[in-house]
C-alpha cells in the first residue's frame, strides 16, 4: 500500500467497481433493447413486404370476391324509390 493514501480512501474502490459494473450491464441491456427494437422492425418491414406482394399475386382475385355490383352506379342521381319523393324532402 501506499503509505500516502489514507486508508479510508480505497474502501471506495469496491463501490466504484461495482458501479462500473453496473453502468456496464446498463450497457448491455440498453443494446438488447436497441437489438430487439431493430428485430421488431426488420419483422414489420418484411411483414408489408409480404403483404404487398401477396396483394400484387392476389389482389384482383380479392377484389372479385368483394366486387358489389350496386357499389359501381355511376354517381348522380339515381330513380328515386318512390314516385315523386327524392331524398332532399
Amino acid at each position: 500500500q501506499d503509505p500516502r493514501l489514507h486508508p479510508t480512501a480505497l474502501s471506495g474502490l469496491p463501490a466504484l467497481g461495482a458501479l462500473g459494473r453496473e453502468l456496464a450491464a446498463e450497457w448491455a441491456a440498453q443494446d438488447v433493447r436497441a437489438a430487439l427494437c431493430q428485430l421488431l422492425l426488420l419483422w414489420l418491414g418484411l411483414s408489408l413486404l409480404g403483404v404487398r406482394l401477396a396483394w400484387r399475386a392476389y389482389g384482383g382475385a380479392v377484389a372479385a370476391l368483394c366486387y358489389r355490383p350496386a357499389a359501381r352506379r355511376p354517381p348522380g342521381p339515381g330513380p328515386p324509390a318512390e314516385p315523386g319523393k327524392t331524398h332532399r324532402e
